[in-house]
């Protein structure tokens, strides 16, 4: 399943992408109760649903309530039955699409071997790197959505681009082991850590940060959805790309992540809980054109099986 968070004038919802339509969970959730099950609290059931995505993921039930609504909403669409009663599904043209989720946190490790050569190696050694996992917390309300300005900050003269394989957490842990790391992953995301290079290399002589090199307003697009776990697949066979203007700048797959998913997640929660609606982020790949990025930008940020992230930068008023 393809799962969205979008809104229809100012109201926020949560739904399932469905080739070229969202069903609107609530709604497909009460005709699901209603006609399926017979169920004669439907609709009151169905508007105790979260309308944001971090606060589904703290049903315990989430999984199994979106299976049954993706299942019968969508055979009826597919069929070309005529659901009957409130509106259920949406074109994509008639709704916005926002970032997946708002992350209760977000966790960024640096897994490519090639990104740390092209970086960290001038100031750390590689073989420190490859004995542990390293990552750094970004601030969660710099994250974007689809189609989301990026505004250029006012302090930076090198803004940069770092598509990543971003893992959601679907469900409260702590201290998990490798071999049981799938059982809290959502699903995946595409992320595109934007970064103000020529600040974070002083952040990183200093020995802190990174801090206004990442954190600031628009740093974290996000989406355009959340592919559950099972759809994906084996995560570590992923093609990755990012596009500035049509221009392929990085091209890389996710089998070269030195640390896997397993790993990360157990790293992460060693004496931390993870709350449904973290994100950990895989870090980037290599650079094959490395450029800064201007205003009038587009900047495309793809991931095989999830889908694009489209993102243009913007002057700051």
């Amino acid at each position: 399943m393809k799962l969205v968070q979008f809104s229809i004038g100012d109201a926020q919802r949560i739904g399932i992408l469905d080739d070229k339509k969202v069903i609107d969970l609530k709604s497909g959730y009460a005709l699901y109760l209603s006609q399926e099950m017979r169920a004669k609290k439907a609709r009151a059931a169905a508007e105790a649903l979260p309308v944001s995505m971090t606060e589904f993921f703290d049903l315990q039930n989430w999984i199994v309530i979106a299976r049954n609504i993706s299942e019968y909403v969508g055979n009826a669409l597919k069929s070309g039955e005529r659901v009957k009663g409130e509106k259920v599904a949406y074109e994509l043209t008639e709704v916005k699409l926002m970032a997946p989720l708002q992350p209760r946190l977000i966790i960024d490790m640096l897994t490519f071997e090639e990104h740390f050569k092209q970086g960290l190696s001038r100031v750390a050694p590689i073989d420190m790197w490859r004995k542990t996992p390293i990552a750094y917390k970004k601030n969660p309300f710099s994250v974007i959505g689809h189609e989301e300005s990026i505004v250029h900050p006012s302090y930076t003269g090198y803004l940069d681009y770092e598509v990543e394989l971003g893992i959601v957490i679907g469900k409260k842990v702590k201290d998990v082991t490798k071999e049981n790391a799938y059982d809290c992953v959502a699903g995946y995301t595409v992320f595109n850590d934007i970064s103000a290079r020529d600040i974070e290399m002083k952040e990183i002589l200093l020995r802190l940060g990174p801090f206004k090199s990442k954190d600031f307003d628009t740093a974290g697009p996000m989406g355009p959805c959340i592919v559950t776990n099972d759809e994906v697949g084996d995560a570590h066979n992923l093609e990755m790309e990012l596009r500035v203007n049509g221009e392929v700048r990085q091209k890389y797959n996710t089998k070269h992540m030195h640390w896997k998913v397993p790993e990360m997640i157990a790293y992460a929660s060693m004496d931390q809980t993870l709350y449904p609606g973290t994100v950990i982020g895989s870090g980037t790949v290599p650079h094959l054109k490395p450029k800064r990025l201007k205003v009038g930008d587009v900047v495309e940020a793809e991931i095989e099986k999830i889908g694009i992230l489209r993102n243009k930068v913007v002057a700051k008023e």
